[in-house]
Formats: structure tokens, C-alpha cells, sequence
């Protein structure tokens, strides 16, 4: 009798450690599961703070983490119920119980990350200190469930704006222009006749926008324009773009350069010459015979340092043979005196040679050809032709300046974001005619599309 109470007696202690372990085991489940729940709610707040924050990106003007930015990451996690957080950037720490970290660029993973210091892509991590409930038995009080999110600004559709806010004839057509524009055109001048096309000329685009009006006269659209759009925002697409810093002028004088002390004149090329990066006082004129190699880089154009000296912008003359793959032309003012143009002309380049420039693929003037300082407001003239061998892939950006275009390839993207655009006739001897063109095959390029649209997307 005894032997068998004794039994029951350590039956019962291991019913009741039994019951102790199980129920921990099930308060650990609960909290397993409370912390998944969570994890997934962490997830779905930092994506929504990474796809509010980088809308921001093109508002920013090249600042990284400009407030605009990170107040809409915060703004975004606020209202995915995670309130009072504290914002961290550039991957600093916090030992806050809600820490939102933004990152413009990214720089959480370091090397791993494809997007690692790209200034195009937001990256929010968000980390919430979590007190736990029944695995406190075992010894656990808190987790921290973190989820990390990147985004960027998808590609917009429109390849052509004219900026001018109220003028006639912000983009006008000449007699016998062709322009075919596999993507949008947008005129944001609030004139009845902000757009002019006519006299046997044609204009057609993916879809056509003005906030004004438009005339015609013998001339074709298509479609036909949307009018009275909104402004769209931000206006310039491209005013995100970080101004290039100007140093002093180089010094070379003689091929390979690396800049050019223009004190009377620009840098005058008539032989075969290589050039590199660099700060070119006076510009840089290619003349007839020239065989010029440019280099990688960011090429900075401003005016001769005399008052008197000669300034050539870039300037492509008669017979000249210029190339350069992954080249930015920055043409700028210095003391209130211009550069001098962007000037190409397609019949000013004999058989076998012609001009071959392209954009930059990666890094900050990625798809940018020519950026020409808002100060600057010296019209440009960008015409070629394949059949004279002129290729000029990229964006050519003329914010405060006239644009005479006429360029039919073959290149695979190009974009026209000027104040005013004239279309003209792309002519051969006189009696062939062929269209102007405009490509959005942008695959070359790590990001797309320097024109972005006014949505995220979510990357990682």
C-alpha cells in the first residue's frame, strides 16, 4: 500500500514536469508565431518606407538622404502602425526598440549588394525590439525582428520635354521634318500653341502631352496630343542630376590630355590626339582630318580665360573622326562667359569619318551624353545620320536651352530634355529625306532609363 502511493506520488511529479515542459513548449510556440506574424508586418512596413522613400529620389538633387527622402520612409512605417522610430543613415546603429535605417545608397551588405553605392536605389532597414511573453520562462525576454528592403524609381515613359513654361512654339516642327519617338513626348508650355507642327513635317510618339494647346498647318500628328495635362512633377525630369564640380584648368599641351589651359582659345585638334578627363578651358573643336580618341570620363567644357579668347563649346567640323564610349560633356559658365555650343552637323563629316559618342553606362552620369549647366543658355544643334556615320547615344540635356535636332540612329536610346526644341529636315543632297528617331532600348544601362517615373519598385 505504501510502495503504491509512493508510486503515485512520483507519477504525479513527472505528470506535473511533464505538463511544465509542454506548456513551455506551447508559450514558445506562441511566441514563435507571434514573432513570425511580426517579421512579416516588419517586412511589409520597411518595403513600403524603401518604395515611399525612393519617389523622393528625383526631388533630391543629388543630396543623398535628402530629407524629403527620409521623411518619407518614416512617414510610410507610421503608417504601417510602427510609430515613434528612431532614423538612422548611411548604416549608423541605434539601440532605440524601433530603428529605421536609410541608406541613399546602400550600403547594409556592403560588396554583396549589386546596388552597393549606387545613388539610384534606397535601401530601409527596419529593426523592432520585441519583449516575449512565455519563453521568459526560459530565460528569453526580448528578440529583434529586422527586415531590410530596397527601391528604386522605375523607368518613365516619355523621352522628349520641352521645358519652357509658357512660350509659342516650344517644340515646332521645320518644313519636311520627320520625328518618329518610340516613347512620350511632353511640351509644358501653357500656350494655346506650345506645339507647332506643320508645313508637310510629321510628329509621331508613343503618346503626345501638352499642358497648352497645339497648332497644325499640312503637317500630321499621332497621336493626337493630350492637352491641358498637368505640369508634370517634378518638371525637369533630369534636374536630379548632381552639378559636376570645376576645377582648375588642365595643363597639358600636347596628346594624351587631360584637360586644356585655353587662356586665348580652346583646344584646336587637327591630327590624331587621345584625350582624358578633365577640366578644357576654351572647349574643344575638332577640325577636318582630326582622329580623336576620347577616353572614359567626365569631360568639363567652360570658356577661355581671357576676356577675348575664342570658346568652342564641342564643335564638330568638315572631315573630323571622333569617338568616345562612355563619355559625359558637362558644358558650363565660368565668370558669366559661356563655352561656347554643342555643335553637330551631319553634313560637315565626309565618307569614313563621322562622329561616335556614347553615355556612361554605370555611375552618376549614367545615360547622360551632354548636361549643359542651367546657367548656360546657348542653343545647341544635334543632327547626324548613320549614313555619315554619326552615332550619339545618351541624354542630351539642355535645361535653360534651344535644341535644333535631326538624328536618325542607328542607336539604342536617346532622350531630349531641352527648354525649347526645333525638329528639323533630315536632308541628303538636297532630295532624300529621313526620319528623326528616338529609341528606349535601355538595357545597357545598370538602371534603366535616366528619365524615371513617378513610381517605386522594389528591387530586393
Amino acid at each position: 500500500m505504501c510502495k503504491g502511493n509512493k508510486d503515485a506520488g512520483q507519477a504525479l511529479v513527472l505528470v506535473a514536469l511533464g505538463m511544465v515542459v509542454i506548456l513551455g513548449f506551447l508559450g514558445l510556440g506562441l511566441d514563435l508565431g507571434y514573432l513570425r506574424s511580426l517579421k512579416r508586418q516588419v517586412q511589409k512596413a520597411a518595403d513600403a518606407a524603401a518604395l515611399a522613400a525612393s519617389v523622393e529620389l528625383t526631388y533630391c538633387g543629388g543630396t543623398n538622404n535628402c530629407s524629403a527622402l527620409t521623411t518619407a520612409a518614416q512617414d510610410a512605417l507610421t503608417e504601417n502602425g510602427f510609430t515613434s522610430s528612431t532614423l538612422v543613415t548611411n548604416c549608423g546603429t541605434s539601440s532605440s526598440s524601433l530603428t529605421i535605417t536609410v541608406n541613399n545608397p546602400p550600403c547594409y551588405l556592403g560588396a554583396t549588394d549589386p546596388h552597393h553605392g549606387n545613388t539610384h536605389y534606397v535601401e530601409v532597414v527596419v529593426s523592432q525590439v520585441e519583449p516575449l511573453m512565455f519563453a521568459q520562462v526560459f530565460g528569453g525576454k526580448t528578440a529583434t525582428m529586422s527586415a531590410r528592403s530596397e527601391a528604386a524609381l522605375g523607368s518613365g515613359n516619355n523621352c522628349i520635354y520641352a521645358l519652357d513654361p509658357s512660350d509659342s512654339a516650344t517644340i515646332t516642327s521645320d518644313l519636311l521634318a520627320s520625328i518618329n519617338s518610340q516613347c512620350g513626348i511632353v511640351d509644358e508650355s501653357s500656350s494655346s500653341t506650345a506645339l507647332s507642327c506643320g508645313w508637310f513635317s510629321s510628329i509621331t510618339g508613343s503618346q503626345i502631352g501638352v499642358v497648352g494647346g497645339y497648332s497644325t498647318f499640312l503637317c500630321t500628328i499621332s497621336p493626337s496630343p493630350k492637352t491641358h495635362i498637368s505640369t508634370p512633377s517634378p518638371a525637369d525630369p533630369l534636374a536630379y542630376l548632381p552639378v559636376p564640380t570645376v576645377g582648375s584648368c588642365g595643363t597639358s599641351t600636347a596628346s594624351p590630355y587631360t584637360g586644356y589651359n585655353g587662356s586665348s582659345a580652346g583646344l584646336v585638334l587637327s591630327g590624331t590626339a587621345t584625350l582624358n578627363p578633365g577640366v578644357y578651358c576654351g572647349g574643344i573643336e575638332i577640325n577636318y582630318g582630326a582622329n580623336v580618341t576620347f577616353n572614359s570620363g567626365t569631360y568639363i567644357l567652360t570658356s577661355a580665360t581671357s576676356a577675348s579668347g575664342t570658346s568652342y563649346g564641342l564643335t564638330a567640323n568638315i572631315g573630323a573622326l571622333a569617338t568616345g564610349n562612355g563619355v559625359t560633356f558637362y558644358n558650363t559658365v565660368t565668370s558669366g562667359k559661356t563655352s561656347g555650343p554643342i555643335q553637330f552637323n551631319y553634313s560637315s563629316f565626309a565618307a569614313g569619318n563621322g562622329i561616335n559618342f556614347t553615355a556612361p553606362t554605370t555611375g552618376v552620369y549614367e545615360g547622360i551624353l551632354f548636361f549643359q549647366d542651367p546657367a548656360n543658355s546657348t542653343s545647341a544643334q544635334i543632327i547626324g545620320s548613320s549614313s555619315f556615320n554619326t552615332i550619339l547615344q545618351g541624354a542630351y540635356y539642355f535645361p535653360k536651352a534651344k535644341v535644333v535636332f535631326a538624328l536618325d540612329g542607328p542607336i539604342k536610346y536617346n532622350i531630349l530634355d531641352a527648354y525649347q526644341i526645333e525638329f528639323a529636315a533630315l536632308t541628303f543632297a538636297g532630295s532624300n529625306f529621313n526620319t528623326s528617331g528616338f529609341f528606349n532600348d535601355y538595357s545597357t544601362l545598370a538602371n534603366g532609363s535616366p528619365v524615371k517615373g513617378t513610381g517605386g519598385v522594389l528591387v530586393e
